[in-house]
């Protein structure tokens, strides 16, 4: 069983000449044809270095510690170390940036990993800085992170609320608080969309998952939503909508904040999921007796891959080419997210056992387009996996101590 503790693209507009000429421009090196300086690359922010292909990072959180290492994934090297202490978790990621939350110090750390690419649709940057720490969000008992789009929420279980950030300041290292959501105190999560915030609300009482959500408009007010559902735990969100996990299966949310209860695949029997991870375009959601469901936010339809052994972590290609997980007997699974084949399956490290997510100590995964990556507390390194190739180990980083937590930036 899980453990239930657990950008946008940008287009070039024809503002003036400069502006194109800044989307058009390969780099900081070019020469302008009357002499004067080059424009400055589109996405560039300063002390950042333009480079020709994606400059791929891995943020890996020591279990012991809390120590997380920045690891260059094209020089092998680990870049930067963020000092912790042994209650910090990884609490979330996104492209470029990784969430710390310490409970005993009641605060969220984000850290820059400086490794970043701006979509342009026909082309892209790719962009690289020394990583460093934003700066840290206050509140009492940390829980969860949810980046999505230009926003990102940070929920706090004994404060009862989700404060709300500008994830496009936090590329001039600032941080920059644009609302809150105040449901009141329970473990639960909270998701910016669309300008709004979809959060849970408290039951009866505050120790009780929650079974309700509400959504919140950029002034603080907020509106149920016509849905419910026993034990909330777990959501993700993709271009499709917004998924949350409870008892009987998941709610779904459009555009519209039109929300709908999703059962669970058949496959999954009497099981439910605790925790999900998003793609693109679909929702890889892992169940307590084994198996991973893959769903499609938009069709509302599901796949299901089976699995020998119960599934601690999943992942999803973020182009949604291909679902990756790791059960407790540490075999890997690639998975085509089409028709819930299992493509590949390899032992990769030692079993564990049935609570060993990556927040209580153990392994996980991550996936990028090419590569899986999956962290190895007692051999104290993480395994590269090629992933259209069978699974075949390509690279090990032996980091020491106990690597658990995982999230490739820069892509």
């Amino acid at each position: 069983m899980q453990n239930p503790r657990t950008m946008a693209a940008s287009t070039c507009a024809l503002i003036g000449l400069i502006a194109l000429s800044a989307c058009q421009t390969g780099g900081e090196g070019a020469a302008t044809s009357n002499g004067s300086e080059p424009p400055t690359p589109h996405g560039y922010v300063e002390g950042a270095e333009e480079a020709d292909e994606p400059q791929l990072r891995l943020a890996v959180s020591d279990a012991d510690t809390g120590r997380v290492s920045m690891l260059d994934l094209l020089t092998e090297e680990v870049i930067q170390e963020v000092p912790a202490t042994p209650e910090t978790q990884l609490l979330a990621a996104d492209s470029r940036y990784v969430y710390l939350g310490d409970a005993k110090a009641g605060a969220v750390t984000v850290v820059d990993t400086g490794a970043w690419t701006v979509d342009h649709g026909d082309h892209k940057h790719y962009y690289r800085a020394d990583p460093q720490v934003v700066g840290e969000v206050s509140g009492t008992d940390p829980a969860h992170v949810v980046s999505e789009g230009t926003a990102v929420a940070f929920f706090f279980d004994g404060d009862g609320a989700a404060k709300i950030y500008d994830r496009t300041a936090f590329d001039n290292g600032e941080l920059k608080e644009t609302g809150t959501a105040s449901p009141g105190p329970h473990h639960g999560v909270a998701v910016p969309y669309e300008d709004h915030v979809v959060s849970t609300v408290p039951g009866d009482r505050p120790d009780d998952l929650p079974s309700a959500l509400a959504v919140y408009d950029e002034a603080g007010k907020s509106s149920a939503m016509d849905v419910s559902c026993e034990q909330i735990h777990g959501a993700a969100a993709s271009r499709e909508g917004l998924v949350f996990a409870c008892a009987d299966g998941v709610i779904s949310v459009n555009e519209d904040f039109d929300a709908e209860l999703l059962s669970y695949p058949g496959e999954a029997g009497d099981e439910r999921a605790w925790s999900m991870k998003a793609g693109r375009d679909l929702i890889a959601v892992p169940f307590d007796g084994g198996g991973v469901g893959i769903l499609s936010p938009e069709s509302g339809e599901w796949q299901f891959a089976d699995t020998t052994a119960p599934v601690i972590s999943v992942g999803v290609a973020p182009d949604d080419s291909t679902t990756v997980a790791l059960d407790e007997d540490g075999t890997v699974y690639a998975i085509d997210p089409k028709t819930g084949e299992v493509l590949a399956e390899e032992k990769v490290i030692e079993p564990v056992g049935p609570e060993a997510d990556s927040h209580s100590g153990g392994p996980s995964v991550a996936v990028d387009r090419e590569r899986t990556y999956v962290s190895d507390p007692v051999g104290g390194r993480v395994v590269e996996l090629d992933t259209a190739d069978g699974l075949r180990e390509a690279r090990n980083f032996d980091l020491g101590g106990q690597p658990a937590g995982l999230a490739v930036t820069g892509r």
